[in-house]
């Protein structure tokens, strides 16, 4: 019988980057999880003690990114989202993520200041259009954001932000990571 894992609570803020070509940014990872498994990640993460949503957003853009940004041309927070996720047998962190939405030049993205395990993780930044969203939305981590995305892109601000569904994956020992369970788990 194995140990139970610890469980890590944190709050997150991520920023949806869309570049005057309305594409999105973000990392894409693979073989990370597992061989054959992909999956894209947006730029954001978990806040440091006493920060605020925007400026934990604010510097997680820049460290993941290279982006110098202010938090007051963040805006509202536009979405959430919130669910549990590991990578390994140990660890379970439940996440309450909130996005931002902002529009920025096309630039490309510097990630010498990314930690060692996103650097592992991250295997590319890439700029997607909405259409490539959409077509890749049940590989996106932490939550599916095609339609946000759709209407950001349109010019609707949510009034509050948009309850997003969770898409992440938790380990099983027993199971490893195939491609075809990494879909089940993303699809639920």
């Amino acid at each position: 019988m194995s140990a139970e894992p610890e469980v890590l609570r944190r709050r997150c803020a991520r920023v949806l980057l869309v570049d005057e070509d309305d594409r999105l940014l973000l990392f894409f990872s693979r073989d990370y999880m597992g061989p054959g498994v992909e999956y894209y990640v947006t730029p954001g993460g978990g806040l440091d003690a006493g920060e605020t949503l925007a400026q934990g957003a604010v510097r997680e853009v820049f460290e993941e990114t290279g982006l110098r940004i202010v938090p007051e041309v963040l805006g509202p927070v536009v979405a959430e989202s919130e669910g549990a996720w590991s990578d390994s047998p140990d660890l379970v962190i439940h996440s309450s993520d909130a996005f931002f939405f902002l529009r920025v030049p096309h630039f490309d993205p510097v990630r010498d200041r990314l930690e060692e395990t996103e650097q592992a993780e991250f295997t590319a930044a890439r700029w997607l259009t909405l259409a490539e969203v959409a077509a890749a939305d049940a590989q996106i981590f932490p939550a599916r954001i095609a339609d946000l995305l759709k209407g950001l892109l349109a010019g609707v601000t949510p009034i509050a932000p948009v309850r997003l569904p969770w898409g992440a994956w938790l380990w099983n020992a027993d199971r490893d990571w195939t491609v075809t369970e990494r879909a089940t788990i993303l699809d639920r």
